[in-house]
Parts: C-alpha cells; sequence; structure tokens
C-alpha cells in the first residue's frame, strides 16, 4: 500500500510518496524534474500545463496564480484549483504510471481554517481530479507530523513530546499546531486563514507598478489580462524567493529584474528589492488583513498562539512552509516564544508534502487499531472468552452466598431468641430481609472481589496476546494496551456494570428463594418444627404439634406453630450447636443449588454476565486505546 501526500499550496505545490510499511522517509515524486513546483495552471494546444509552463511567455492561455488562496471567495477558482490538479495526475500517471496504480489514499492538506464541511467538498474536488480516495488533513497537523518523524530535523524526541508548537506560513495561510505530551490539545489548530506570504508577492507587484513610468499602462494590462498578472506576479514571487534566500547579501545592494510585458504594446517594468523596500512593503496597511500591516496580523496570530500555550509554554518551537525562511519572520516568532528552541525544515517547500503522507498512514494504522480494538471488545471473541471460562465462578459465587445466608441465620436465630422477633412466620420474613442485605452488602462484596478479579486476570492474559500483535503493527508500545490488572467491579454495591446486574433481578430473586428454600428447610422446615422441635424444647412443642395435629389437620398446625409466639425463656433452649449443625447438612444442598441456577442456560446469568463484563472491559479498553492512539498520532 502506497500513500501521496499532496501539499497543494497557493505559491507551490509538491507531491511524496509513502511506502505504509516503509522505514524510510517519503521521497518527493518529481514534476517538470523538481520537487516542488509553483501553483500556476493553463492551457496550451489543449492540453493543462502547470508549473513553469503555465506561462505567457512558454504560450500557456488563461494562466492562473494564486487561486488556493481565492477557494473560499472566488466562484471559478474551484475550477483552477481541479485544472491543476488534473494536470500534476497526468505528471505523475506518465512519469511513474506502475507506482501510481499502488497508491491506495491520497492526502491532500487544507488551512486549519476550514471546517468538515469544507474539507468534504475539497476532497470531492480533489478525487474529481483523479486522485485515489482523498483524505484533507489540517497542514499545521502535516507540519507536526513531519517535525516528529523527519530524521533531517534531528529534534530531540522529549523535547516533541513535552510541548512543542509547529508554525506553518504558506502562500496564503498561517497556520499553528500545538502539542502537550505527544497530544493535540483542544484549541491545537488554529490560525490566520488570510496570512500567508503570498500577500508579499501581490505587494511588491504592486509597489512596482506603481513606481513605474507605465504605470498607467501596466495596471490596466494588469486588470483586463489574468494571465499576464500572473506572470507578474509569479516573477516577483521569485524575486522574494531570491531575496530571503540570501537575504544578507540582498538586503543592502539589492536585488532588481525587468519584465518585458507584452500585450497591445510592448512595455517594461522593474522589479525591486533592498531592505528598505522589504521594510516599508510589511508595515503598510494592507485591505486583504482589515487594514493591519502584515506585521501587525503576524504578531497578533503569534500573541494568539502564546495565549492558547501560556500553561505550558512550548519548548521546541518548529517553522515550515516557504514563507519561513523570511528574518523578520523568524526573529518575531523567537521574541514571542523567548526560551523555546527554534527549528526551521531544511526543506519547508517540501516538508508539508511529507507530513501529509506520514498523516495518511497515521491516519490508516489509526482506523486498524480503533476497529480492531472495537472487534477485540465488543465482539464475539470477548463474549466467547467469558463464556468458555465463566463455570470458573459458579461455585466461589456459590459459596460467599451460603456463608452469608449462614451467618444471617445465625444472627436471626439470636435475635429470635432473645425475643427481638414474636413468631416463626415473622423470623422467615426477617430473615429473607437480612439474607438479601447481606448479599449486597460491603462485606460480601470484598469477599468476592479477589475471586472476581483473579478470574478477569486470567481472562486478560487470554486476550493480551491478540493485543500485543496489534499495537505491533499498528506502532503502539504493547504496554500502552496492557489489561492485566483490570479491575471490574463485583457490583454487589449496586453499580451500573455488576455481578448482580449481570444476574438480572429475576435471577437473583429466584437465588435468593433458592438460598431461603435451604435454609427454610433446615430451620423453618413444618412451619418451626425443624427449629423448635429438637433438643429440651422439642417435647413441649412436639406435644403441642400433635394436638394441633388432631384438630386442624398439618397445614393448620404448621400456620398455628408459624404464628405461635414460644416464650423467650423456652427460645434460650434451642441450642447454636443444634442450628448450625442443621445448616451445615443444608450446605452442600445450597451451594449444588445455586450452581444449577447459574449455570441454567434458561436463567440467562451466562449471557448476561458476558454482555456486563463485555460492556465493562470493551469500555477499559477502549478507553486505553484512546490514550495509546496519541503513540500512532504522534
Amino acid at each position: 500500500m502506497r500513500i501521496l501526500g499532496f501539499d497543494l499550496g497557493d505559491g507551490e505545490s509538491a507531491v511524496a510518496l509513502l511506502d505504509e510499511e516503509s522505514t524510510v522517509e517519503p521521497r518527493m515524486m518529481p514534476i517538470l524534474g523538481k520537487s516542488s513546483i509553483l501553483s500556476a495552471v493553463g492551457m496550451r494546444e489543449g492540453r493543462i500545463v502547470v508549473g513553469d509552463e503555465a506561462s505567457v511567455l512558454s504560450g500557456a492561455q488563461d494562466a492562473k496564480v494564486r487561486f488556493k488562496s481565492r477557494y473560499l471567495t472566488d466562484p471559478e477558482a474551484p475550477g483552477d484549483v481541479r485544472a491543476f490538479a488534473q494536470g500534476v495526475m497526468a505528471h505523475l500517471l506518465g512519469q511513474e504510471p506502475a507506482l501510481m496504480a499502488q497508491v491506495s489514499r491520497t492526502v491532500v492538506g487544507c488551512p486549519a481554517g476550514w471546517g468538515e464541511g469544507r474539507r468534504q467538498q475539497y476532497a470531492a474536488l480533489m478525487e474529481s481530479a483523479g486522485f485515489p480516495n482523498v483524505h484533507v488533513v489540517p497542514e499545521s497537523r502535516a507540519a507536526f507530523l513531519y517535525a516528529r518523524h523527519a530524521r533531517g530535523l534531528r529534534v530531540n524526541p522529549e523535547l516533541m513530546q513535552h510541548s512543542a508548537m509547529v508554525i506553518d506560513i504558506g502562500s496564503s495561510t498561517t497556520d499553528f499546531a500545538y502539542i502537550i505530551d505527544g497530544h493535540q490539545q483542544d484549541q491545537a489548530l488554529f490560525g490566520d486563514t488570510n496570512l500567508g506570504g503570498g500577500l508579499l508577492d501581490e505587494l511588491i507587484l504592486r509597489r512596482c507598478v506603481e513606481l513605474s513610468p507605465d504605470r498607467d499602462e501596466l495596471q490596466r494590462v494588469l486588470k483586463e489580462s489574468p494571465a499576464w498578472r500572473s506572470y507578474c506576479e509569479l516573477e516577483a514571487r521569485r524575486m522574494k524567493e531570491r531575496y530571503f534566500l540570501d537575504e544578507e547579501k540582498w538586503q543592502e545592494q539589492g536585488l532588481s529584474t525587468q519584465l518585458v510585458v507584452c500585450y497591445d504594446m510592448t512595455l517594461m517594468l522593474e522589479l525591486r528589492l533592498d531592505a528598505q523596500i522589504i521594510d516599508e512593503i510589511i508595515h503598510a496597511p494592507v485591505a486583504a488583513l482589515g487594514g493591519r500591516s502584515f506585521v501587525d496580523a503576524m504578531e497578533q496570530s503569534l500573541s494568539a498562539a502564546r495565549g492558547v500555550s501560556s500553561a505550558c509554554p512550548p519548548q521546541v518551537v518548529i517553522l515550515t512552509g516557504g514563507a519561513s525562511r523570511m528574518a523578520f519572520f523568524k526573529e518575531a516568532c523567537r521574541a514571542a516564544f523567548e526560551g523555546s528552541l527554534l527549528v526551521l525544515c531544511p526543506e519547508p517547500e517540501c516538508s508539508i508534502a511529507r507530513g501529509l503522507a506520514y498523516a495518511g498512514r497515521v491516519d490508516e494504522r489509526l482506523k486498524t487499531f480503533r476497529e480492531e480494538v472495537a472487534s477485540i471488545a465488543r465482539g464475539e471473541r470477548l463474549n466467547s472468552l467469558v463464556s468458555g471460562s465463566i463455570h470458573e465462578l459458579y461455585t466461589p459465587l456459590a459459596r460467599v452466598m451460603v456463608d452469608a445466608a449462614r451467618h444471617e441465620a445465625m444472627e436471626t436465630i439470636a435475635l429470635w431468641k432473645r425475643g427481638g422477633i414474636g413468631t416463626i412466620e415473622e423470623l422467615e420474613r426477617v430473615l429473607s430481609q437480612r439474607i438479601e442485605a447481606s448479599v449486597g452488602s460491603e462485606a460480601v462484596r470484598a469477599q468476592i472481589a479477589p475471586v472476581l478479579q483473579g478470574w478477569t486476570d486470567r481472562l486478560m492474559d487470554r486476550m493480551e496476546g491478540e493485543l500485543t500483535a496489534l499495537c505491533r503493527r499498528c506502532g503502539v508500545p504493547p504496554e500502552r494496551m496492557s489489561l492485566r490488572g483490570t479491575k471490574v467491579d463485583t457490583g454487589m454495591g449496586r453499580v451500573k456494570v455488576s455481578v448482580l446486574d449481570a444476574m438480572g433481578m429475576d435471577m437473583f430473586t429466584g437465588l435468593l428463594g433458592v438460598v431461603m428454600a435451604a435454609v427454610g428447610a433446615s430451620l423453618c422446615g413444618g412451619g418451626g418444627i425443624a427449629l423448635l422441635g429438637s433438643g429440651p424444647v422439642g417435647m413441649a412443642v412436639g406435644a403441642v404439634a400433635g394436638v394441633l395435629l388432631a384438630f386442624l389437620g398439618k397445614d393448620g398446625m404448621e400456620q398455628a406453630v408459624r404464628t405461635m409466639k414460644v416464650p423467650v425463656l423456652m427460645r434460650q433452649l434451642v441450642l447454636d450447636f443444634t442450628v448450625e449443625s442443621g445448616l451445615d447438612r443444608q450446605r452442600g444442598e445450597m451451594e449444588r443449588s445455586i450452581i444449577a441456577s447459574l449455570a441454567d442456560p434458561s436463567s440467562g446469568f451466562s449471557g448476561r454476565l458476558c454482555q456486563s463484563l463485555a460492556s465493562t472491559l470493551g469500555t477499559q479498553m477502549e478507553r486505553m486505546a484512546r490514550g495509546a492512539e496519541m503513540s500512532i498520532c504522534a
């Protein structure tokens, strides 16, 4: 799989190609023999021409430049953008047809200020020009990814991980990306969609025309002929770039060139630059900037970036974009972020294209990572693992429930013996309430917790291998997705996701019924004969029960005994040992009944617990994944 990064800029454009599995940096795709070309488009002999070929001097018609900055305001600009993209694609297909056939994704940059709707429209436009599977990402994000991965910058990774500000000043916009600990912040992508180096091209040309002896004629030609205007702006741009590539040399002696403009007459236009001219231009009010000067707009943008990052100032500031070579811009950035390491991309005209290619790989891995984590967390794999091992929980759960019931039975009998409970019927009701409360208590929860945690740890160990393999495929450190020690609430406190929730109220009531039936058989069987018919009190109760049986029958006798108030002194003759022995004889039966109820498919416990745990673990895995994603994104 190959990924194409297409930096369609307002002044220059470049294309980079990245093999998704390669460790080699994206390579620049030459167009017209260059790593980057002028963003110019025209027609010649019925075909689209781009770059230097789109010039009136080369015979091109309808030459257009700076269409990217006009994209949002000029209805003709989208057509110019599409034509330029078609021309670039034609060159790529002509030069590298086999490689282009392997491209599975194209990533195109846009200003940070563009919304999602505008990005979708732009992607559709690029696809209509022939680029496959287009995704649009902010250019400042691409700049950060390039800075993060580029070996040529040699920035200390620790500085990049702590805090960084990436400033991308292109021909039409200035974009910022603010990163802390590898994480893009809430307001991480911002900028000025009107502030770009292309404005200077226009201002240089305007100033030179104003000072020309042929001013009026030149202004008319530039107004009537977009092709000649484009040519003159490109020449102004070339002069500006030449000036800032060796500013120390040209600021005193100046730099000039003569243009011959042939429209309906031959006119001469001198383009000239020196330090004084540059200073005048960057401090003059500009209508496109709302009356602000270039310097004012630049300082306001830098001030806003400083405000966004004030809580954790960037340790490194990375400058990219063709206009980042301007000395006054570098000095302003240095002053705005005093104490930060200032880094200039060695090939700013290529860095965005390379960063876009990296963004394509990052987003593809991110998509794979999210989908597979969701598949593991929410899919059949987790359910099958839970279903295959859930039987390990039945016996521990049953044992804890029986222990709780036994303890509450002894406490309730003690209360009855002291006279705190009047009848066997009331004893049975109080016992049921206490057992239900006990099973939902913190004490029982604490007993279940280590059992459930041990079971969960074994489950997570079985899943660890799959997650480790996924992490390695997607460039995520495996320890970021380690599930060992995952906490799963026992839920006996009625939390949202719990064992009790998995049981469901119907099943919980049923299990209490199982426990009560077994306890009742030991304590309250025969209307209380099981409890009262043993020990020294047994003879008296037995005699009464016999008389009642003769007169009332079995059911009447049992109801009479259940509602009979046995004297407190007589209750004291019921021995704790006798009660404990009776409960212990029932223990095995109670545990088997609970296990059978838990395992019964019709009870739905297994399915509900699978769903409950899958939800709990799935939520935790996805939360971990969101944090781990930054390893991919950064």
